[in-house]
């Protein structure tokens, strides 16, 4: 169910709105007939969306919208202008309208309009969210792995072009410092190894498959340190690039590895 908060003063308007958008149509409509009445109700219920008019009296609808910004609230808001108000819309816009929407003298189309862009900015808000919050535990994730996450690609020599935060924590240079190449990558790894890790992307790359190494690296504080690194040839790719991780093995241990 969605529900929608509907500002205006003009109490028929909001009764004939509420009757089409909640006919059948898994919405539920609460009305205010001015910006104050409004911050009441959000004082104690959330919406789905608001959509308020602009043209009311005492408060108009983009001085409402600004108080509902200010306590915080990024409910998804809609400005209902008159036409031919451009000026209207785009103070609206700049100060956070999410979207507008003209009066017409066609009220079903009005409604039907109405109906269709909540709908889409409800979904588009749950889907912002869903995002936000697979990002939150990727990070949270990324916070808590003992190692980092990489991307790769061969032009020449193995160049970063992504690199985790747990790069900082693995081997004393940030993520963005090892992209730059400053120092490149194989520099960090000791001499003796180097050719093995080489030879185990190169592999993934010709058979297309996964590899694993293990191998040891200096960190900038000259502390020697036991790594795995795993990995994969990225597919449908026009480059040769590897995504994978590289894992301290003294935090995790041998068993976790083959």
């Amino acid at each position: 169910m969605i529900s929608i908060l509907l500002v205006d003063d003009e109490v028929q308007f909001l009764e004939v709105t509420r009757m089409f958008l909640e006919k059948g149509r898994g919405i539920r409509v609460t009305t205010a007939t001015s910006g104050d009445q409004a911050l009441e109700v959000l004082a104690h219920h959330k919406f789905d969306a608001i959509i308020s008019d602009y043209a009311m009296p005492g408060m108009n609808g983009i001085e409402f919208m600004k108080q509902v910004k200010a306590l915080g609230d990024d409910t998804p808001f809609i400005i209902f202008t008159g036409k031919g108000r451009e000026d209207v819309v785009i103070d609206a816009l700049n100060f956070g309208a999410d979207l507008y929407l003209e009066k017409s003298p066609d009220p079903r189309t009005q409604f039907s309009e109405m109906m269709q862009k909540v709908r889409n900015i409800v979904t588009i808000r749950a889907d912002v969210q869903v995002a936000r919050e697979k990002m939150r535990i990727f990070s949270s994730v990324m916070e808590r792995f003992p190692g980092m996450i990489f991307r790769m690609k061969l032009n020449g020599r193995w160049a970063f072009l992504f690199a985790s935060a747990g790069a900082d924590r693995l081997t004393g240079y940030s993520g963005d410092t090892l992209v730059k190449g400053d120092p490149a990558f194989e520099m960090i790894v000791i001499p003796d190894d180097r050719e093995r890790v080489d030879q185990s992307r190169r592999s993934a790359l010709d058979s297309g498959g996964e590899y694993q190494v293990k191998y040891r690296i200096r960190t900038s504080l000259g502390e020697e340190k036991r790594v795995v690194e795993g990995g994969f040839v990225v597919p449908g790719s026009d480059e040769e690039i590897l995504e994978g991780y590289i894992l301290d093995l003294d935090i995790v241990g041998n068993g976790s590895v083959r």
